[in-house]
């Protein structure tokens, strides 16, 4: 899905969406527009936690890996980061996005994204999606660290003020087939 709404291969999409020309009409119809990641969230590094120093326990640890939501294993030290944020990966997987749940503990190869708006789990859905778009950008030799990631512009809908249009982006994700399943 990604791939298809960057290239604006709506044929693609429309597929992926079960041929609901309905929801095509809705990202064809919307005007999007740049924002800076910093304009949308307050970013944080994750901290260095060694394998010798980890314990067992309960609290996620993000890694920068591409799968299982970002989670590592489990730690017994307590979360660093609140939940209902995002995972970005600078170093390992880079650019691989995970909406958090719940309070973690990052690895400092992540960052996380604190919203400076009311997210919930069908927006942060919708982010991480559109974060991912950006992967061609980065690499090993071009890590997204925080100061790049700051300046760095994602591109999602607008509403008729020209602001970013949440309502569009949760009603969106909960259209999608299981999409009433994630509360």
């Amino acid at each position: 899905m990604s791939f298809a709404l960057l290239q604006e291969d709506f044929k693609t999409l429309k597929k992926f969406l079960n041929g609901n020309s309905q929801k095509i009409k809705l990202f064809e119809d919307r005007d999007w527009d740049w924002f800076q990641i910093q304009d949308l969230f307050k970013i944080k590094k994750g901290k260095r936690l060694t394998k010798a120093n980890m314990t067992e326990g309960n609290t996620p640890y993000i890694g920068a890996i591409d799968s299982n939501n970002g989670y590592r294993e489990y730690i017994g030290q307590a979360p660093i980061h609140e939940g209902n944020t995002i995972t970005v990966n600078y170093n390992g997987s880079v650019a691989e996005s995970f909406y958090q749940p719940n309070p973690f503990w990052a690895t400092d190869d992540v960052n996380v994204l604190y919203p400076r708006f009311d997210l919930n789990p069908y927006i942060g859905l919708f982010f991480t999606t559109i974060i991912k778009l950006e992967k061609y950008r980065f690499n090993y030799g071009r890590k997204w660290h925080m100061e790049r990631m700051n300046i760095s512009e994602i591109k999602i809908p607008v509403n008729n003020d020209g602001n970013p249009d949440y309502e569009f982006m949760e009603n969106f994700m909960k259209s999608l087939p299981f999409g009433t399943k994630l509360m």
